[in-house]
């Protein structure tokens, strides 16, 4: 539901610009950071939100900046100083801070909010890892392909419809496309509608930063969510968030990681 909402948004922003001139290895960047964020990256996310919450898993999320860092050194040149060095050490050392916390997360189990499993933590932990992942590549090939195609609406929409069609491809390869139509549209789930209205305006925020910043400092700024979900974690979900100064100090040091990172500039 929420791709859908980015493509429909997207969409009707894109009619009131004009394309530049085509260019298919710019395009191919785009549909493939398209995937990598708005699809592996997302899923990635959510299931982990769905396993140790949302400020663990946003915590996590800070660690993209390194990922977007190296394969922006490696593909598009950008440099990476001493200081930035000791920025991503902090970042893991805040991971670590995080690990190690003796709150027990919380878990959705059939939606219902449980004390997550060491199981269930240890998965929780390796999809939290692989979104930064995928969200950090992400980065670099969106960078990549407005360089050639420099037009940021029409850069997202094309990045998000990707990611509807191979999500539609799924779907009826499984054969769950019928039951997942009839999930969304006979009960609309409307907090995720407003979920994609909100990541419409930060896929278009991020596009347009593209424009303007280094990919890994874009992944920087967007490192900040973590503050942004402990606060509103500790404000609306106190009954299912456990927050312990573990869990507050790991966060503080991932921030000071990004904004270390960020201050280089």
């Amino acid at each position: 539901m929420t791709v859908l909402v980015n493509v429909l948004v997207l969409g009707a922003l894109a009619l009131t610009v004009e394309a530049p001139t085509w260019n298919t290895s710019a395009i191919v960047a785009l549909v493939i950071g398209g995937i990598l964020g708005s699809l592996l990256g997302r899923l990635s996310m959510l299931r982990a939100v769905r396993l140790v919450g949302p400020t663990r898993s946003s915590a996590f999320m800070t660690g993209s900046p390194l990922v977007a860092a190296f394969a922006g050194w490696l593909i598009l040149g950008e440099e990476v100083g001493a200081a930035d060095g000791i920025g991503g050490l902090l970042v893991i050392f805040g991971l670590l801070a995080l690990i190690r916390s003796r709150s027990t997360p919380t878990a959705l189990v059939g939606g219902t909010p449980v004390p997550a499993t060491k199981r269930l933590v240890r998965i929780g932990y390796a999809f939290a890892t692989a979104a930064p992942l995928f969200f950090g590549l992400g980065f670099v090939l969106k960078k990549w392909g407005l360089i050639s195609y420099p037009e940021p609406v029409l850069g997202a929409f094309i990045g998000t419809v990707a990611a509807f069609l191979l999500v539609v491809l799924i779907e009826l390869g499984s054969g769950r496309l019928g039951r997942r139509l009839d999930d969304n549209f006979r009960n609309i789930p409307w907090w995720f509608v407003a979920a994609g209205v909100a990541m419409s305006g930060a896929l278009l925020s991020q596009f347009a930063a593209f424009t303007h910043l280094q990919a890994w400092l874009v992944g920087v700024l967007q490192g900040t969510q973590g503050l942004w979900a402990l606060l509103f974690g500790w404000k609306f979900l106190r009954s299912e968030e456990r927050i312990d100064r573990w869990v507050v100090a790991s966060i503080l040091l991932v921030l000071a990681g990004v904004i270390l990172i960020g201050i280089q500039m």
